[in-house]
């Protein structure tokens, strides 16, 4: 039996409906600004959800949308990890014009108190619908940095990117935070033994030399002084990210740590529900940001979840998610706002192949999450629904991406695109219209960090979506999977680049012969626009050096006591005990 959580709403929805009916009556010409919300999913794989094609786990809620809605089955994002593909999502821009594409092996950003982040200078759609009177609030999962320059200055918070309420992680869920299993040794299992080989080589050798009297005893203290503390700084850093990393804060001030991930949604449901409401009383339209923390390990669900999939734990949490956009849903309709709401649902990037079950499904497409060029990482879920404006029941199957959702926020709410800066998002309102029947986008570019590995062209004629492969994950040999994430810094470049049908051939698995004519006359055609496409990238500041990324010990919080001792509370709001 589907679980179904009840919520009562004790806000005026009543009358701000009366309200709207007589401004209706009055004055029929005018139509009320659109609310919006924008669900995204984390790591959630393109073959997770049942009108994506499953039939293991059960989604009702996510479906409606795309039964009453439209639903784009080549919805792409601009990088398959997630600090740059929300990044791009807030911005309508590819992260490599932002400094928010890696240039190293780290390519997301793990540590919260870093000075890593979304530069201000950036105009997220938020301050998009900022400019049109509305109120904006995100909940659950940011990801996009917290302090810029020092501790206070909240310079990549959410509320100076145009929201103006935030709950929810300014970082990431991390598989530490759930106490089975640790980042860095998924990543590297014979991490301990790496990092005290690497120090007993250098000891042995210093050893030697005092034993050769190349340098005294003092020297030797000194020197082996020098290269342990080091070295226990790096096992200390990697070993503690649920004290360094776990925290939920509401709008500047941290409230939880660690993050009790069951039980999370909930909150989470319970902070967009009351945002709504006190939008509703304020008589504002708003921009309301779900950003999930499923499916992203660790994975924990509330109890009344547990075991009620036939996939395990992540079929567990596939349905929380699910009853969590319904539960948003249900209240959108109890305040009357069903009619006049623009709802987005999607996906940060595809499922974590590496992880295994709980690393979520991307159906028949190559590759996963960090892979780089192949769809897998990077084609997700896109749903929009528009009651009045859009039609029931569409598909899409043309090219389309989350930065398009910058402009097609920015049209809903009447404001121009900014001017002084280049907007990669396009116009997709007429696709999803019906008004055309071809994408606005020409090329599409996919990167892996700050290097591109692929570009996508749909000709203006025909039907075909071509996709030419310049690089290749480097994964492990008899295998489609690399060790745990695959890295830029290694993928094969290829000599010969690869072009796919992505129209009859989505999962990539034939390409066009090279010596062919197809092949001689795409090719160049695709070639030429990454060549204007590079020529478009303005050199900017990166956030992904290391002196970035690394976190600042001095600006690490504590709940209660002194840093890094005592580091617990409970947001008071929730009880342990608090459901819905």
């Amino acid at each position: 039996m589907y679980v179904d959580y009840t919520i009562e709403l004790t806000t005026a929805g009543p009358n701000m409906m009366a309200v709207n009916w007589l401004i209706l009556m009055l004055f029929p010409c005018v139509h009320p600004a659109p609310n919006i919300i924008l669900f995204i999913a984390d790591d959630l794989g393109y073959g997770d959800l049942g009108c994506y094609g499953n039939t293991s786990v059960r989604t009702p809620q996510i479906d409606s949308l795309a039964r009453d809605g439209v639903k784009m089955t080549q919805h792409l994002t601009a990088a398959s990890t997630c600090t740059p593909s929300r990044s791009a999502f807030l911005t309508g821009r590819y992260p490599v014009r932002t400094g928010m594409a890696a240039t190293g092996l780290m390519r997301v950003n793990t540590w919260p108190y870093s000075s890593c982040g979304l530069p201000s200078s950036e105009i997220t759609f938020a301050e998009q619908t900022k400019k049109a009177g509305y109120l904006n609030g995100y909940i659950g999962k940011w990801h996009l940095g917290l302090h810029k320059d020092r501790i206070g200055d909240f310079e990549h918070h959410p509320l100076k990117q145009g929201f103006d309420y935030f709950y929810g992680t300014i970082g990431t869920n991390l598989d530490d935070f759930g106490y089975e299993t640790k980042v860095i040794t998924n990543q590297r299992p014979y991490w301990y033994g790496e990092l005290f080989t690497i120090w007993a080589v250098t000891a042995v050798a210093l050893w030697s030399l005092l034993r050769s009297k190349y340098i005294g005893t003092v020297m030797f203290i000194v020197l082996i002084t020098l290269w342990t503390v080091p070295i226990i700084c790096v096992y200390l850093l990697f070993e503690n990210f649920t004290l360094l990393s776990s925290f939920v804060h509401r709008n500047f001030e941290l409230v939880e740590q660690p993050i009790r991930l069951a039980g999370l949604s909930q909150r989470l449901v319970n902070e967009g529900v009351e945002f709504m409401q006190n939008a509703t009383v304020a008589r504002q339209p708003f921009l309301l940001v779900m950003s999930w923390i499923h499916m992203h390990v660790a994975i924990k669900t509330a109890k009344q979840f547990e075991g009620r999939s036939q996939f395990g734990r992540y079929g567990d949490a596939l349905e929380e998610l699910d009853w969590s956009v319904g539960a948003i849903l249900k209240a959108l309709e109890q305040l009357g706002h069903g009619d006049n709401t623009l709802i987005y649902f999607t996906s940060d990037n595809g499922g974590h192949l590496e992880i295994g079950t709980d690393g979520g499904y991307n159906g028949f497409l190559k590759g996963g999450k960090t892979h780089g060029a192949p769809d897998g990482g990077i084609r997700v879920p896109g749903i929009v629904k528009w009651p009045s404006v859009l039609p029931r029941g569409k598909v899409t199957d043309e090219p389309t991406s989350l930065m398009d959702i910058y402009n097609l926020v920015s049209t809903a709410v009447g404001v121009n695109l900014p001017s002084d800066r280049e907007i990669d998002g396009e116009d997709i309102l007429p696709l999803l219209k019906g008004d055309v029947s071809v994408s606005p986008r020409e090329f599409m570019f996919h990167y892996c960090g700050n290097r591109l590995e692929a570009a996508r062209y749909r000709p203006k004629g025909g039907s075909k979506t071509w996709k030419l492969v310049t690089h290749e994950p480097n994964l492990i040999p008899g295998s489609k999977l690399c060790q745990f994430v695959c890295s830029c810094n290694f993928n094969i470049h290829l000599a010969t680049p690869k072009l796919y049908d992505m129209t009859s051939d989505p999962g990539e698995t034939t390409p066009i012969d090279s010596n062919s004519k197809l092949y001689r006359d795409i090719t160049p055609i695709i070639q030429n626009a990454i060549y204007n496409h590079k020529n478009s990238i303005k050199p900017v500041e990166s956030q992904f050096t290391w002196a970035k990324l690394a976190p600042k010990l001095t600006w690490q919080p504590c709940c209660n006591g002194h840093f890094p001792f005592n580091c617990e509370c409970i947001d008071p709001k929730y009880s342990e005990n608090f459901t819905l």
